[in-house]
């Protein structure tokens, strides 16, 4: 049902007196209050809205950034460290490349010591296997000799094959699988038919007897007076009392 408020003036007398709308119509007033401070609410609650709306997104954006400055920390962490890791791998490369041509230089180095510790292990037993057949071959020699052998040194050249040098280095006789001392089996030398004329005849006089020109050693040359140092020398070292004898011939001439 509608009220029609009639808003014209209310005269009294000749004064016109104005009337106030809300005067009329309480209620109508109260509500439009109502409205007006809802709206206000609701316009501050916006606005807060709004407000809250913008920071966040001004967090949303300031995390957005962070993350994509982590994300170039972490890009450039892990590029380094896979640099560190490949530069690890070449040095572990570069060290191996050394150590296996250390391996190979040592390696090399020692079979070159093997092959020269051989070597010189050959020469000494060269040396030490021509002294000991010197040594033999200057006491048969010596044997011969003092057995008056006619020549000693063409006689050691037969009999050559059979010398050997017993523990004690002195030389025997292998003949038929059997040893013997050399000077033993020269004395039955002497006896045979078949070597008689390979001997002179005996002298009791002793080897460092002469009878006029007539060496002490028939068939070997005297090196103290050919002048033969070497041979004097090597006499004196292994064969002293032959040596002394050789240089007493040789003082007399």
């Amino acid at each position: 049902m509608s009220v029609e408020v009639n808003t014209e003036s209310v005269t009294s007398g000749d004064t016109a007196v104005p009337v106030d709308p809300s005067m009329l119509n309480p209620a109508q007033d109260v509500a439009s209050s109502s409205a007006d401070a809802n709206a206000e609410l609701l316009k501050h609650k916006l606005g807060l809205a709004n407000q809250h709306a913008k920071s966040a997104k001004k967090e949303v954006q300031d995390l957005r950034e962070q993350n994509q400055a982590l994300a170039a920390e972490m890009a450039k962490l892990k590029e380094a460290q896979q640099s560190a890791v490949r530069q690890n791998l070449e040095d572990q490369g570069a060290f191996r490349e050394l150590y296996e041509q250390e391996k190979e230089r040592a390696k090399k180095l020692e079979s070159r010591l093997l092959m020269e510790t051989a070597d010189l292990k050959g020469q000494l037993e060269s040396v030490t296997q021509g002294m000991a057949a010197e040594r033999l071959k200057a006491q048969a020699i010596n044997t011969l000799s003092t057995s008056n052998a006619l020549s000693p040194e063409q006689m050691y050249l037969l009999l050559q094959p059979m010398l050997r040098t017993d523990d004690e280095g002195k030389p025997v006789v292998l003949s038929e699988g059997v040893e013997q001392p050399f000077g033993d089996y020269v004395q039955h030398l002497k006896q045979s038919s078949q070597w008689q004329h390979h001997f002179g005849a005996s002298s009791s006089r002793g080897i460092g007897a002469t009878d006029g020109g007539a060496s002490i050693a028939p068939g070997m040359s005297n090196p103290y007076k050919n002048g033969n140092l070497t041979e004097a020398i090597r006499l004196e070292v292994e064969n002293p009392e032959l040596a002394r004898a050789l240089r007493s011939e040789a003082r007399k001439g």
